[in-house]
């Protein structure tokens, strides 16, 4: 009796270790795997950090009821802002985790590095926050951008610098990447097209820590309507105090008005003090927006981090609503995701509106906002766009 006692356990152990199996099976396969690539290290290391906030609250709340009955998961690789840590990162999530569908990274250069790996692959990535048009254009069909290019920034800002703020006159101030060279070469060009004059062009290494001299070569150029800046948040920072102590801008009682984009994270102008006063920069989110889905996001990130949300955070938050929004129109694996992907036309996010072109480049340009920066070092929306 023992025996088939014992026989019999073994017998029914097996059947529910069958049926524990195929649950376990059929859980994965209600999962869609996330591949995160951004830098976690190096100069860009705080586009990681607050990238990985906005991922996670916004995983957090789709997974609590799920999205077509699939839950997300994600894994995060040091992309490090460079092209060679970012290939292997990305070769590592690719080979080990399989994901459907990869996001990242920020820094152009790291990101036209990947790019090849993942068609390769055939995964599709989704960037938020590379600006170089070499990402879109002529075209991959397993990229996707959600934000506008360096042409459409370039062009934009120019044209606003010129109409809205009546420059005349222009210092180009960038790092020697292909961001920083594309962006500046838009804006020159636009400007110039306009009617403005670009007294200097000035690019310089990411090795580069003090820009006194650089600043005093600008003081001696005559008057200096405004002075596009184009690097990462370090050198951003020592180039805003380079040029107040100058007293080149208004931080310093001067007239020059520093423009920037989405290079700079939230926080920067209390690190730059009064040297940042007037500052005007694009950012990707703008907190005063009254939109539900605006005013919810805040609402859930300061609940769960205890601080205020930043644009990048928002950009991040918003790979992953979109993600979803792909899902509950029926993707569940790489191929549909990139198909259903690039047939969107009228996704609304935080940080604006989305809609792929035949590049897979998003041209709402909702996407774009001016914000300047105020004696009290907070931000004034200037409704440009």
């Amino acid at each position: 009796m023992k025996t088939r006692s014992a026989f019999l356990y073994l017998v029914i152990a097996a059947i529910l270790g069958l049926f524990a199996a195929a649950n376990s099976a059929r859980a994965q396969d209600k999962q869609i795997r996330i591949g995160g690539l951004f830098p976690m290290s190096g100069p860009g290391a705080y586009f990681g950090a607050q990238d990985k906030q906005g991922i996670e609250l916004a995983i957090e709340q789709f997974n609590k009821a799920g999205v077509s009955g699939y839950k997300f998961e994600i894994k995060f690789e040091d992309s490090a802002c460079s092209p060679l840590p970012a290939t292997q990162a990305a070769k590592r999530l690719l080979e080990q985790y399989k994901p459907q569908v990869v996001i990242g990274e920020e820094c152009s250069d790291a990101t036209l590095a990947i790019m090849p790996v993942v068609e390769q692959a055939k995964v599709p990535l989704l960037n938020a926050g590379s600006s170089s048009i070499r990402i879109t254009e002529p075209g991959n069909p397993w990229t996707f951008r959600i934000m506008p290019n360096e042409v459409m920034q370039g062009v934009d800002i120019a044209t606003h610098a010129y109409k809205r703020l009546n420059a005349h006159t222009a210092v180009l101030l960038y790092e020697n990447t292909n961001a920083g060279i594309g962006n500046a070469k838009v804006f020159g060009d636009t400007f110039k097209s306009l009617g403005g004059q670009i007294l200097a062009d000035i690019g310089f290494g990411r090795d580069v820590n003090d820009f006194t001299s650089i600043a005093t070569r600008i003081a001696g150029l005559g008057k200096v309507d405004v002075i596009p800046t184009y690097t990462l948040e370090g050198q951003g920072l020592r180039i805003t105090q380079a040029l107040a102590q100058a007293g080149l801008t208004k931080g310093g009682g001067g007239q020059s008005i520093q423009l920037g984009t989405i290079w700079l994270p939230f926080g920067f102008e209390q690190k730059a003090g009064k040297a940042s006063l007037g500052y005007v920069r694009i950012v990707q989110f703008d907190p005063t927006d009254k939109r539900d889905v605006v005013q919810s996001f805040i609402t859930s990130f300061k609940t769960k981090y205890n601080q205020e949300p930043t644009h990048i955070n928002a950009h991040a938050f918003d790979q992953i609503l979109l993600i979803a929004d792909v899902v509950r129109r029926g993707a569940t694996d790489a191929q549909s995701v990139r198909d259903i992907m690039a047939a969107t036309k009228n996704f609304s996010g935080v940080t604006g509106s989305v809609e792929f072109d035949r590049t897979n480049q998003n041209i709402k340009m909702d996407t774009i906002h001016y914000m300047e920066t105020l004696p009290d070092l907070s931000w004034k929306a200037l409704g440009w766009n």
